[in-house]
C-alpha cells in the first residue's frame, strides 16, 4: 500500500463500545531500529508503560471497559522528539486475555490515525469488520523517509498477544510481570500540557 504522508505530530486512537458486554482492548507502540529490532523493553509503550523517549511517545490512559463515547485510548507521537536510532514505530492493538474471543465479538471497535495538527483522520479500520477473526492487529508503522516520516499500513491480523507481537521484533526478555495488567492508569500527554485544564 502506498505510504501515507504525515506531519510533525500524530495521534493513534482506539475505541469500542463497552455498554453491552465488558471487553478490554489495548494499544501498543514498539520503537525499532534500522534492523527492525527492539533494543529493550524500555522501548515499548503499552498499558503498563505509558511513555518512552521522554514523552515523545505517550499513551494517554488504559481504558479497561470501553466506557464513554468516542476514542477510549489515545497514543501520541511527537516525531521531532524521537532520537535518530528510532527508525520505525510499530502500532498494534489487541483484545486483552482474548481466549476464544475476537474483534467480531466487540461492539463498534475501531482504530484510527489522525494528523494531530490538522485533526484530519488519515486512516480508520473497523476492527469487527476488517479483522473479524483476529484478536490482535499490527496496524502498520510510522517510519523515517528521505523527506520526513510516513505511515505504512500492513494491517496484519493475529491471534497473538502483545508478548508475541514484541517477539516478532526480537524482544523476548522481559521483566517479571511485565504484561500483568495493573490498575487503570491515566496520564496527560505533553501535547496537552499547554491546553487549559478547565
Amino acid at each position: 500500500m502506498k505510504p501515507k504522508r504525515l506531519t510533525k505530530s500524530m495521534k493513534i486512537a482506539l475505541g469500542w463500545d463497552g455498554s453491552a458486554s465488558l471487553f478490554d482492548l489495548d494499544m501498543m507502540a514498539i520503537l525499532v531500529d534500522k534492523t527492525n529490532s527492539v533494543l529493550s523493553h524500555e522501548h515499548v509503550v503499552f498499558y503498563n508503560q505509558l511513555t518512552a523517549m521522554n514523552g515523545a511517545v505517550l499513551l494517554s490512559n488504559d481504558n479497561q471497559t470501553g466506557a464513554g463515547s468516542g476514542d477510549d485510548e489515545e497514543l501520541f507521537i511527537q516525531l521531532s522528539m524521537l532520537p535518530a536510532f528510532v527508525d520505525k514505530i510499530i502500532i498494534a492493538a489487541a483484545l486483552h486475555q482474548s481466549g476464544d474471543r475476537a474483534f467480531r465479538d466487540v461492539n463498534e471497535a475501531f482504530v484510527r490515525m489522525i494528523n494531530d495538527e490538522t485533526k484530519e483522520e488519515i486512516v480508520r479500520y473497523e476492527l469487527g469488520e476488517d479483522f473479524s477473526d483476529a484478536a490482535g492487529v499490527v496496524v502498520g508503522d510510522v517510519r523515517r523517509a528521505e523527506d520526513g516520516w510516513r505511515i505504512v499500513l500492513t494491517a496484519g491480523g493475529t491471534r497473538g498477544n502483545f508478548q508475541d507481537i514484541c517477539g516478532a521484533y526480537g524482544l523476548t526478555d522481559f521483566p517479571e510481570s511485565f504484561f500483568n495488567k495493573k490498575k487503570s492508569l491515566n496520564k496527560l500527554t505533553l501535547l496537552d500540557i499547554t491546553k487549559p485544564f478547565f
